[in-house]
């Protein structure tokens, strides 16, 4: 076909050649320039940035690691300090309960037994004259006090008057039993007292003593001394007895009575040799 008007004669090849003439030459794109190879400041720059983040990471890697390996030693301190916390508490609750036995075999305060077996411990004052008595029992309102027969007097029986003393108490009390060959006599009162515990367990020669009584009428007396022998019937005692001691008390270290305190054996040369019924005799007289 023959080139229409406008239309530029092809090329030998065949392609149209460029006219820049020719009305839609202006519209052709124009050749993209290639970009320029980046120079060696800039490939420094880059390699210099590399360098920086891999060693900000590697830095970030130790710091992680150190942080890490610190929590570990803490975690493992941490439980180290529990497990010696846990011993120390065993040790402490073990170390207590050894304090605790030693106070409970520790021998009780004489002082503080006195003081306590002192409240129990009254003086009788008869027809002849004065003894000592303590509390043996309570019961419906009543308390039972023991004494020596001698106190109340020979010929005198059940139904017999006498005075219970302690200090400013003063008790109106009766005589409900005698023995006289056991030389015991049991006194009544209407009133509550504080009963004596009686020792369940032998005495052993040497074992300490205290003897509680009004010897001359001096009430609230405290003696001690050791069991010096068993004889016959009676408990020899080292504690110094005097008249006015007969009926009191004659107690051990835990305050627990042992016998009655019952007469001075010997003259007025003779010292701390005295004799008490043993409690067993209480017992057998009247209800302990």
């Amino acid at each position: 076909m023959p080139p229409g008007p406008g239309t530029p004669p092809p090329s030998p090849s065949g392609a149209l050649p460029f006219d820049p003439d020719w009305p839609g030459a202006g519209s052709r794109p124009a050749p993209v320039a290639p970009s320029p190879a980046p120079s060696a400041r800039h490939r420094a720059a880059r390699a210099r940035a590399l360098i920086l983040a891999l060693s900000l990471a590697v830095v970030a890697l130790a710091v992680g690691g150190w942080s890490l390996q610190r929590s570990d030693r803490a975690l493992r301190r941490a439980d180290q300090l529990e497990a010696e916390l846990r011993t120390a508490e065993q040790e402490a609750a073990m170390l207590a309960e050894r304090v605790a036995a030693l106070e409970d075999q520790r021998p009780p305060d004489p002082a503080d037994v006195a003081e306590q077996a002192r409240a129990s411990v009254f003086t009788i004052v008869g027809a002849i004259g004065r003894g000592s008595a303590w509390v043996v029992g309570t019961e419906e309102g009543r308390s039972r006090l023991v004494t020596n027969f001698h106190v109340i007097g020979a010929g005198r029986g059940p139904g017999t008057r006498v005075e219970v003393v302690r200090e400013e108490q003063r008790l109106d009390g009766e005589v409900v039993v005698v023995d006289e060959q056991r030389d015991l006599a049991v006194v009544a009162v209407a009133h509550e007292l504080q009963p004596l515990p009686i020792a369940e367990v032998e005495a052993r020669v040497g074992d300490p003593v205290i003897v509680i009584g009004s010897p001359l009428g001096l009430e609230q007396s405290v003696v001690t001394g050791v069991v010096s022998a068993f004889r016959p019937s009676h408990l020899q005692i080292s504690a110094p007895l005097n008249p006015g001691n007969s009926g009191g008390p004659v107690i051990d270290a835990g305050g627990r009575v042992l016998g009655v305190a019952v007469l001075k054996v010997g003259d007025e040369a003779t010292e701390a040799i005295g004799l008490a019924i043993p409690v067993a005799e209480v017992c057998a007289v009247t209800s302990c």
